[in-house]
């Protein structure tokens, strides 16, 4: 698959894209789904504009679904937000590999204890980790690179409230498939999608 279908990028219906955009704005703020005030300013960010008020109200439940789904895996099958030592959201990235510079955002990168978390958020309907490999394999490499430690990969997929984590040999691999495909940025792969 395309890195650029993969990652959710620009070419994803507007809807689809709008509600991510939307959800990740929030969670890296840690907006409240139940403060009202919050919820009805997400509908300011640009992404909203274009759709009449029904669909926005639609959008905005399904926001708010989903940020409450993230609630309430935070202490279980995520560390809760105050048992993390360092937690940076939305955290550029830069990483020369494979005869390019591949630059994006990572959803979040935190700390608890001496363990190091790397997690990317999904609204997908449908969970197909291996469609994210790649995308996790170059954030892992980043961090490890520019931070100097090796941080537990994951995907979260917000609508079933699972976490995938890859393995450092999947991503290694994911990385290793990368440098031995000369023509994979004609493929459809592209270095500017992280």
């Amino acid at each position: 698959m395309a890195l650029s279908q993969a990652l959710e990028a620009e070419t994803l219906p507007e809807y689809p894209r709008a509600l991510g955009t939307l959800v990740h704005y929030a969670l890296a703020r840690n907006l409240d789904p139940g403060d009202e005030g919050a919820m009805r300013a997400l509908l300011l960010q640009e992404v909203a504009f274009p759709f009449p008020e029904e669909e926005q109200k639609r959008l905005l439940a399904e926001v708010r679904l989903l940020l409450w789904n993230h609630r309430r895996m935070l202490g279980e099958v995520l560390p809760a937000l105050e048992n993390r030592e360092e937690d940076h959201a939305e955290l550029p990235l830069v990483l020369p590999l494979a005869g390019t510079v591949w630059y994006g955002v990572l959803d979040r990168l935190y700390r608890v204890g001496d363990r190091w978390y790397l997690e990317d958020y999904k609204t997908d309907q449908r969970m197909a980790p291996e469609h994210y490999r790649l995308q996790l394999a170059l954030y892992w490499e980043a961090v490890r690179r520019a931070w100097g430690v090796e941080a537990e990969a994951r995907l979260v997929y917000l609508r079933h409230e699972r976490v995938h984590a890859f393995s450092p040999e999947e991503l290694q691999e994911a990385l290793r498939e990368l440098e031995k495909a000369p023509g994979i940025l004609s493929q459809g792969l592209e270095p500017d999608l992280l």
